[in-house]
């Protein structure tokens, strides 16, 4: 119920002062107690607190009705999506009425001394009144034509509380704090907060539009205040001032009062919240409500929730719904640009945006004269980083329930875990720290991502294990691809046509035979190993729409029919086969895409992938890169990298699917155009390279076996006719 006790602004020597309460007038139906108040959204509608030059465009938007020339007050004042008639007539449910309620009102004679456009009280417990309202009055509270003057007004009023404690106090319209004074023992609060007084004088009118600005002005940054509507609200209202109920339409997204402080509660308890209000609003005679606020249709709002307005979707599609009768087209303006025409179907409406940038975007929907509310919606295609953390667990290990630690920047961040090869399915419940079942000995790969509440998957965090008192080292790079035990060359020249050049085992080559034709569709061709587990050297190809394509080897020199085993692989522009890099017995590839982000793609050891983990960043400046497999004689995978300058980089595998650092083993290697690693190709069992000049000369790079070189010779010629070399 509402209860009137008015606090009214008055001009004395050119400042504002509050006068004392007044006696209360009477309800046409229940005698209740009533206080008169007018809003103003307070510290987050500081914006609005400025004169009318300074109140931000988006304000206006909500609009005031012209004078109404029998009492000199506006006729509506309108939040955008419903315009409230001012309220005075008996019998309406106005919170005032003429003072002869049994006869029609007429100004000055028969006239309430302040009426309201929106009005809006809360109260139980602790809190005796928390009040919202947008008011019509008159200076000296007789009703004089020249007095009428308008204001907004928040009031706060709270009892039995702790004398000079701080209470918090989060509401429709903001949040305030302060102090309880002591009153006979007892803490209280009782504050108002008014704002767009405007007192007239003979020659300065009132400004209204300043009075509406207070309560409808920018709230927050860019969103306008809305006035609150009562879900059960009658018809012709937006709220009934007998009946009080929940409310909808909180522009702060609050739709209570909550209180927070020592014992606002009772004895103990330090939060009060109250969801019931009453509410006064007349709808204007003649109109309707305006376009409802826009939301992301559900297929743009991704992320694990569909109402939170958080999306990676970067040209989203807004929808909304339109009150029967609306007359013209419905526009939407997107952060206060230029109105873009929505599509109409029947009482819907509906627009996909053009692409947006990534950051905080507001939108509001027209038709004629009324705009609606601001949906403020975020952009976020930024994913979010996950890391594995200490303690790791060693490997090899006998312990066969490990325990795995990480974490991630983003505190929102929830993450999958799964642990291969027994636990392939992603579990998306997993929490840090994760231990597992009981697992048996031999290699698992142990894999985590993060994803954030827009929906941005990041990429895996990943760690090789060992269960078992043993690990067997990494399994070597094959290049033998006609069983004859030595290693071999493939090749591509300028016609499409792929080579074998078949290695005598001692440097040099026994000749050369034709694989196939056609192959001048690969854009990247690679030799990985035994990809596929059968034990004889493969092929990787990726085709110029990005497909990525198995070729088995025959163990006879040729290779099978090709088989499909992945897609979108365009993305990356440098492919290669590390062999098993990550020491669980399967060959794996890699690759970098153009932000030079290094990825492991493991294998699944039958010429598949378990899936991939980020494994180094800033590769970019690298333009070679070849893995030669174990190179320095650690039993370890490694990878060989040359940069701008020359400079030829030696990075050594740590036998978990990362590194233990970069040694320089080489420089002037820029007069070189081809670096490939065929594997052992002299017989001395240690991983050489070889390098193309730009004449054509091949070169044998021999390897020492511990990272580094024991010289070079020439091992061919005419090899400039060759586009691809693996």
């Amino acid at each position: 119920m509402f209860s009137k006790s008015v606090d009214r602004p008055e001009t004395r020597d050119g400042a504002r002062s509050f006068t004392a309460s007044r006696p209360a007038h009477r309800q046409p139906t229940t005698t209740t107690s009533r206080r008169l108040a007018a809003v103003v959204a307070g510290a987050l509608l500081a914006a609005s607190l400025a004169p009318l030059a300074a109140v931000p465009a988006s304000a206006e938007t909500a609009g005031v009705g012209p004078i109404d020339e029998a009492n000199g007050f506006p006729t509506w004042y309108s939040d955008g999506t419903v315009k409230l008639q001012l309220c005075y007539e008996a019998g309406m449910g106005c919170l005032a009425e003429p003072p002869n309620p049994d006869q029609p009102a007429s100004y000055p004679d028969n006239f309430p001394d302040e009426a309201f456009w929106f009005a809006a009280e809360a109260s139980g417990g602790n809190l005796d009144l928390y009040e919202a309202a947008l008011e019509a009055a008159h200076a000296n509270e007789a009703v004089i034509d020249g007095d009428q003057q308008g204001f907004a007004r928040l009031r706060f009023r709270l009892s039995n509380l702790v004398a000079g404690e701080n209470y918090t106090i989060q509401h429709p319209y903001g949040s305030h704090t302060f102090e309880a004074v002591d009153e006979e023992g007892v803490g209280v609060i009782n504050e108002t907060i008014d704002a767009g007084v405007c007192t007239p004088s003979p020659t300065v009118p009132c400004d209204w539009a300043a009075v509406g600005a207070a309560f409808l002005g920018d709230f927050g940054s860019g969103t306008t205040a809305a006035f609150l509507h009562q879900t059960n609200a009658p018809a012709g209202a937006i709220g009934d001032i007998n009946a009080p109920g929940t409310v909808t339409g909180a522009p702060s997204g609050l739709n209570a009062v909550v209180v927070t402080g020592p014992d606002v509660g009772g004895p103990g308890i330090d939060t009060l919240t109250v969801t019931q209000f009453a509410v006064q609003g007349l709808i204007a005679e003649g109109t309707d409500g305006g376009p409802s606020t826009p939301d992301l249709a559900a297929a743009s709002d991704s992320g694990r929730s569909s109402t939170d307005n958080i999306t990676n979707v970067t040209a989203p599609t807004l929808t909304g719904t339109l009150p029967a009768g609306t007359e013209g087209p419905v526009e939407l303006i997107v952060d206060g640009g230029a109105p873009l025409a929505a599509t109409v179907t029947g009482s819907t409406y509906s627009l996909r945006l053009a692409s947006l940038a990534q950051a905080s975007h507001t939108v509001q929907a027209r038709a004629g004269d009324l705009t609606s509310a601001t949906l403020r919606f975020t952009v976020d295609t930024t994913a979010p980083t996950v890391a594995l953390t200490t303690p790791l667990p060693s490997t090899p290990s006998l312990d066969n329930t490990p325990t795995l630690h990480f974490g991630s920047a983003d505190a929102q961040a929830r993450f999958e875990c799964q642990l291969l090869p027994t636990n392939a399915t992603w579990d998306a419940t997993c929490a840090s720290p994760k231990t597992w079942d009981a697992q048996a000995n031999g290699a698992h790969i142990f894999n985590v991502r993060a994803t954030d509440t827009a929906g941005n998957v990041s990429t895996t965090a990943t760690r090789t294990l060992h269960i078992g008192q043993s690990v067997t080292a990494a399994k070597a790079k094959l290049q033998d691809f006609n069983s004859d035990g030595k290693a071999d060359v493939v090749s591509r020249d300028s016609s499409g046509r792929l080579w074998l050049y078949r290695g005598n085992g001692t440097g040099g080559f026994i000749g050369k035979s034709l694989v196939g034709s056609g192959w001048n569709t690969m854009t990247s061709i690679v030799s990985p190993g035994d990809f596929s587990g059968d034990g004889r050297a493969d092929i990787v190809a990726r085709d110029t729409s990005g497909r990525l394509w198995l070729y088995r080897g025959n163990g006879a020199g040729g290779v099978g029919a090709k088989i499909q085993i992945g897609n979108g692989w365009n993305t990356l522009n440098a492919i290669f086969g590390p062999g098993d890099f990550n020491n669980d017995g399967r060959i794996d590839l890699a690759a970098r895409n153009a932000a030079g982000n290094l990825f492991l793609y493991f294998g699944n050891g039958g010429g598949g992938f378990l899936g991939n983990a980020l494994i180094g960043n800033g590769w970019g400046g690298m333009n070679s890169i070849v893995a030669p497999g174990d190179f320095n004689g650690d039993g370890k995978a490694d990878l060989v990298a040359r940069d701008a300058a020359g400079n030829l980089f030696l990075y050594r595998g740590d036998g978990g699917g990362a590194f233990l650092g970069k040694v320089q083993i080489g420089n002037g290697w820029n007069a070189m155009n081809s670096i490939m690693a065929p594997g052992d190709f002299n017989g001395d069992r240690k991983a050489d390279l070889m390098a193309r000049d730009s004449s054509g000369r091949l070169f044998l790079y021999r390897g020492s076996g511990t990272g580094s070189f024991v010289g070079n010779l020439q091992v061919g010629t005419g090899w400039n006719t060759m586009n691809s070399i693996s």
